[in-house]
């Protein structure tokens, strides 16, 4: 609606961004290089933490556009069901990518058998599996245990290019992690997403901007700052209001974003955001 009068070739906060748009800030690469190390070496499964909002989730599709063997991405993102049913998720997520037939047994042994006949299948062609669980942070003990444990396992066996798993929640999952010593042994890197400093969250207004053939000054350097302050650098919170902030001010026909939109814009989503 308001690309036309910003003169954008398309919205430059969207929550779901091309991985080659990614805004690197210091803390998501840093988590990056650890996690490429992990998958390099083959060193065993990975933990990320964040608050909601901190792109937990892109970082995981910008690691696997940077691997073209890491495919595919089976993402769990509501884990919390019964193990019983989180491994028949499972299963049928990576059936379906193997093209092998639905599952068919009962109880986790079968059905852990079907997983590892359809990774095979996957290995066969070239492909090593990633296996994310979204939200982890909800996923029960018992899940954990039975589900989670024995395809860490799996992931540990001697055909270890079979799968790899990644477990990303909010940070109360480490505590939750480090109460069962068979799987917190296992993890093999840890790292934790925080929100964009003041000079992160400018500049990845700027480039949004850029990215999408508009000017870098569209937001004012107060406004910048405000939006850092209300924010607290959480990049979803920030292309929540940056999107408002622009559609407002095409509504109000301003040459510029200032301070003022960012506060009238805050007051109307922070409940949504908080």
């Amino acid at each position: 609606m308001y690309e036309a009068y910003w003169k954008l070739n398309q919205k430059p906060f969207s929550q779901r961004q091309d991985p080659a748009r990614f805004y690197r800030s210091k803390a998501h690469q840093t988590a990056l290089l650890r996690l490429k190390y992990a998958l390099d070496n083959l060193a065993g499964p990975g933990l990320i933490l964040g608050a909601s909002g901190t792109g937990k989730t892109s970082l995981v599709k910008l690691l696997t556009a940077d691997y073209s063997d890491l495919r595919p991405l089976i993402r769990i993102v509501f884990p919390a069901v019964t193990p019983d049913d989180l491994m028949r998720m499972i299963a049928a997520e990576i059936a379906t990518c193997a093209n092998v037939s639905p599952v068919s047994s009962s109880g986790n042994d079968g059905v852990l058998r079907e997983i590892v006949t359809s990774l095979r299948r996957l290995t066969s062609t070239g492909h090593r599996t990633l296996l994310c669980f979204d939200d982890a942070h909800m996923l029960s003990e018992d899940a954990l245990l039975q589900v989670v444990q024995p395809l860490l396992n799996l992931a540990e066996s001697d055909e270890p290019s079979l799968l790899t798993v990644l477990l990303a929640g909010q940070p109360v999952l480490s505590a939750k992690i480090r109460k069962l010593h068979q799987i917190s042994e296992r993890i093999a890197v840890t790292t934790t997403l925080s929100g964009f400093t003041a000079q992160e969250t400018a500049d990845y207004i700027r480039n949004s901007l850029l990215q999408c053939g508009g000017r870098s000054d569209i937001f004012s350097a107060d406004a910048l700052q405000r939006l850092f302050e209300i924010t607290g650098g959480n990049p979803r919170r920030i292309n929540r209001l940056g999107d408002m902030a622009l559609l407002v001010g095409y509504a109000e026909q301003l040459g510029q974003i200032s301070p003022v939109q960012i506060d009238a814009v805050s007051a109307e989503l922070m409940p949504a955001v908080a």
